[in-house]
């Protein structure tokens, strides 16, 4: 599970013995960072948020690293930072799975039967395909994920998702809202627009087992994953970025 940054902080302190500030940030040239504070014995530390989403091992070996590193703190920092470069790889869906539910990495026929037989009960007709991949606005850091359509009776997912970056619980989370749709139907308000996201389907919604943990990675690494997807077919992996994978 992530850890808070106010936890990381105290466990730096109480590893190091010293007064530890703990900055948490987006940098990805710098990826850690730590000064002495002023002319006391303390510690300013400037981590990329990623560190939060980091293995015990590498937890365990950043009092090292900010102090004293060792080889092994080196080895161990160094080999984290180049497997998080190494997941950047964004590719778009080849053609022939677009407009099917096959993909390169998922295949939302076998997730969607999964989901919808086990928290659905298996009682919804659909079909389920990866769309056409529209990219966001230059200014714009916002794609929309799915759609169900109710006239043809197809749920779309973007192919952005397709990615061994994305975690599965995520993109099921993506597949179940859309389902949402299909058993909470738009209702008309008092303005005559439709409204797609009522209470009831907020409710039913937030019944999805990974719920706080999908919406947790959403905040913190869909607007990456819509960068890199905004920026080409792949992003270079000196750029240092990260999105924690997971099946």
């Amino acid at each position: 599970m992530p850890i808070h940054a106010e936890e990381l902080r105290r466990y730096l302190a109480d590893a190091t013995g010293r007064p530890v500030q703990l900055r948490i940030n987006d940098n990805t040239h710098t990826m850690i960072h730590a000064t002495r504070d002023g002319a006391g014995p303390g510690i300013r530390v400037s981590l990329n948020r990623m560190f939060l989403d980091a293995e015990r091992e590498v937890i365990e070996v950043l009092p090292i690293f900010i102090t004293k590193p060792t080889p092994r703190a080196r080895q161990v920092i160094r080999a984290f930072i180049n497997g998080a470069a190494a997941s950047l790889a964004v590719a778009r869906p080849p053609r022939h799975a677009r407009g099917t539910g096959r993909g390169l990495h998922y295949h939302l026929d076998e997730r969607a039967q999964a989901i919808n037989r086990t928290l659905f009960q298996g009682r919804l007709a659909y079909r389920i395909i990866w769309g056409k991949g529209v990219r966001a606005g230059n200014r714009q850091c916002h794609v929309t994920l799915g759609t169900w359509s109710v006239r043809q009776s197809v749920v779309r997912i973007h192919p952005m998702l397709d990615n061994p970056a994305v975690p599965a619980y995520f993109l099921d989370y993506i597949i179940y809202h859309e389902m949402a749709h299909i058993v909470v139907p738009a209702t008309t308000g008092c303005t005559g627009r439709n409204q797609f996201h009522t209470d009831e389907f907020y409710r039913i919604e937030r019944a999805y087992p990974q719920y706080e943990m999908a919406k947790a990675w959403e905040r913190h690494w869909l607007p990456r994953l819509i960068r890199a997807w905004n920026g080409g077919a792949e992003m270079p992996a000196r750029s240092n970025d990260f999105f924690p994978g997971g099946a």
